[in-house]
């Protein structure tokens, strides 16, 4: 049994990593704007700064460092020794005794602070060399001022050495040395050979700025600051967009992602008559099928649709699933219980707004029969809300309501129930327990995640089953990052077929496997 599951959670982890990458590029492509404008401004900048920069030239003069022991020729030894005593020259060429020689000497129109901050010393190896470095604005005089400084130490280092000589020399002398002569020799031997390579030559190019560096260096920082701002963007943003947030943060059901489509499309909101074979289509019925596996173990057949806040589309969900699942042969009636701001009537446009529910309540001794109107659509029946009653809790929250959804309940195979907001008033929560549960629309372009807590905690406070989330009206993402998973299956799937081809139909054996197997990948990321 282990070895069987091994396969299945490796798949399931590659699976979650493949989403979690998917996450990331769809935020990264709602947030196409900054990675375009931040590297531009970057590199624009950069560009620019370079640009208002003065050119600063850099020359080069190389002097040689040998040391010579004892012999004509150079050995390990005496190699060594010169590597250690370029180093050693390279403390002594930038210390200001000796740049007030060379500054003296040379007759330079500038102090010695003044010249130390021009010149740089490096070592080279194989062979051992100082790099005498100037820097300027004028690459000719840069070149001169490289070229004394070079000059000047190596006879500045000669001088120093022969200095040496005499002193040592002196005190041999005074101390009764009498091979003073093999002393001095022995020491002029040692003497350190320093050359210039070559004359320095007036540099071409300057090296401030570095303009294609710069900019380079721009828009790299633009884009880290481009990924920083998306992601700061989608964390204030707070928006409900993935269906794995509903999931993990609030513990509620995906039930279904609608994405927004055109007015073109569908005038009326009803896109599953006008556009029957659409992607959109296809998603309401997988909604239904959703629906349907999360109420397996319910016994009623009463459904409550509502939303945290006005405007998130939660009529056009009502009709468009409740079209769905008179597809399958149900019965379906839809009440329209937003009874101070109706629209119902305005989808099924055969439908007048009256009579309705506030005349049903308001009636002595009703039959519901009297205020259910024919839709339009095949298996579906209407009570739009009727005129604004002056108090729509009290007839909501009324036991004439609460016989009315029995009634109903027993005479449909499916009743949908359009309520109010939840947040703006209670009339939602007022009928949320009378119910078999509750479906959440959110609107992921809009709805804030707090608005959703609290849309929920109002159901749970009120003891209501809370079935799951539907979120709506979310922008279709580029190249598809961020689609749902049975978006992707489905395109696929129209891609493959015609339009006009007959397994299309809601119905049809391959959809019936198609929307198992969606589901399957729902419950399995689910878990």
């Amino acid at each position: 049994m282990q070895r069987r599951n091994q396969p299945n959670r490796r798949s399931a982890d590659i699976e979650d990593e493949t989403v979690d990458i998917r996450r990331y590029i769809a935020i990264v492509l709602s947030q196409w704007w900054l990675f375009i404008l931040f590297p531009l401004v970057g590199g624009g900048g950069a560009y620019l700064y370079s640009k208002n920069q003065e050119p600063v030239y850099e020359a080069k003069g190389t002097i040689l460092v040998q040391y010579r022991g004892g012999s004509l020729s150079l050995g390990v030894n005496d190699f060594n020794r010169s590597d250690q005593l370029a180093t050693t020259y390279v403390r002594i060429a930038t210390t200001r005794p000796f740049l007030e020689t060379v500054v003296e000497q040379r007759q330079l129109p500038f102090t010695a602070g003044q010249l130390q901050a021009m010149v740089s010393v490096r070592t080279e190896s194989n062979p051992p060399a100082l790099s005498v470095r100037v820097r300027n604005s004028d690459p000719n005089f840069a070149a001169k001022i490289a070229q004394d400084v070079a000059e000047e130490f190596v006879d500045y280092a000669i001088e120093q050495r022969l200095a040496e000589i005499a002193r040592i020399q002196s005190v041999a002398t005074a101390q009764g040395i009498a091979n003073v002569r093999e002393l001095v020799a022995a020491q002029f031997a040692a003497v350190d050979s320093l050359s210039i390579l070559e004359p320095v030559l007036s540099p071409r190019r300057p090296v401030i700025p570095r303009t294609r560096q710069n900019v380079v260096i721009g828009v790299i920082l633009g884009l880290m600051l481009a990924g920083g701002g998306a992601f700061l963007l989608e964390i204030q943003s707070d928006r409900v967009r993935s269906p794995d947030l509903t999931t993990r943060k609030f513990g509620t059901s995906d039930l279904g992602t609608i994405m927004r489509w055109s007015p073109h499309d569908s005038p009326d909101g009803l896109i599953m008559s006008s556009a029957p074979t659409s992607n959109y289509a296809e998603a309401f019925r997988q909604l239904r099928a959703n629906l349907e596996f999360a109420t397996v173990n319910k016994t009623g057949n009463l459904f409550m649709v509502c939303s945290p806040g006005a405007g998130e589309g939660k009529t056009t969900i009502v009709a468009n699933l409740a079209a769905a699942v008179a597809q399958t042969g149900k019965r379906v009636i839809i009440v329209d219980c937003d009874l101070r701001r109706p629209s119902m009537h305005r989808v099924f446009q055969n439908v007048g707004r009256e009579p309705g529910l506030s005349n049903y309540l308001a009636t002595i001794d009703p039959d519901f029969r009297d205020f259910a109107q024919p839709s339009g659509i095949e298996g579906i029946d209407l009570i739009p809300a009727g005129p604004t009653p002056p108090n729509p809790a009290e007839l909501l929250g009324s036991p004439k309501m609460t016989a009315l959804l029995e009634e109903l309940s027993a005479e449909y195979g499916t009743v949908f129930v359009d309520s109010p907001p939840l947040l703006p008033v209670a009339d939602a929560s007022i009928l949320s327990s009378s119910t078999t549960g509750v479906l959440i629309v959110v609107d992921g372009d809009k709805t804030r995640s707090a608005s959703l807590q609290r849309a929920i905690g109002i159901l749970r406070s009120a003891n209501a089953d809370v079935i799951g989330v539907v979120i709506n009206k979310l922008k279709k993402p580029r190249f598809g990052y961020g689609y749902p998973y049975y978006y992707y299956y489905y395109d696929s799937y129209y891609r493959y077929y015609g339009e006009d081809d007959p397994s299309r139909n809601g119905d049809s054996p391959l959809y019936r496997r198609m929307a198992v197997r969606a589901k399957n990948l729902i419950v399995r990321k689910r878990d």
